[in-house]
């Protein structure tokens, strides 16, 4: 696995998370909804546009990515977890999610996310021990327990 380091998201990182948001999704975003519309994409940036909820992920001293997570008291929820291409298949999205389950497992509490349905990133979280829970028509809604001792 290629090393990562997180740092708070800062108000200048906007350009480079507006970027990431059309680099990470668009594929998948035309796979199931047939085109990259950029009025609605850039609609969705701007309602979850806050730096306060994201960390950065910096790889090989580069800005590579963007983690949103959320620990409430009855569960850990991932709100984002998105990397450039060139950043995926090199475990730092594996080493991202086994952390969050690390810090989730020491609360003894689930963790929980969504994600599209033609997402590969699905064939990870079932990987690493998530299940689908529910589902609605453009999600699956996924879950991962920790193991009670």
């Amino acid at each position: 696995m290629s090393g990562y380091s997180l740092r708070p998201c800062t108000a200048g990182d906007e350009a480079f998370a507006r970027r990431l948001h059309r680099e990470a999704y668009e594929d998948v975003v035309t796979r199931q909804f047939g085109c990259w519309d950029e009025a609605r994409q850039r609609s969705l940036f701007d309602a979850k546009w806050d730096p306060a909820r994201f960390q950065v992920v910096v790889a090989d001293s580069r800005t590579v990515g963007r983690l949103a997570i959320e620990r409430r008291d009855d569960g850990v929820f991932v709100h984002e977890v998105q990397l450039l291409p060139v950043a995926q298949g090199r475990g730092i999205g594996r080493g991202l999610m086994e952390e969050v389950q690390s810090v989730a497992a020491a609360a003894g509490l689930p963790v929980r996310l969504r994600v599209l349905r033609l997402n590969r990133a699905r064939s990870l979280y079932e990987r690493l021990g998530f299940c689908v829970y529910d589902e609605t028509d453009t999600h699956f809604l996924m879950e991962w327990l920790p193991v009670k001792a």
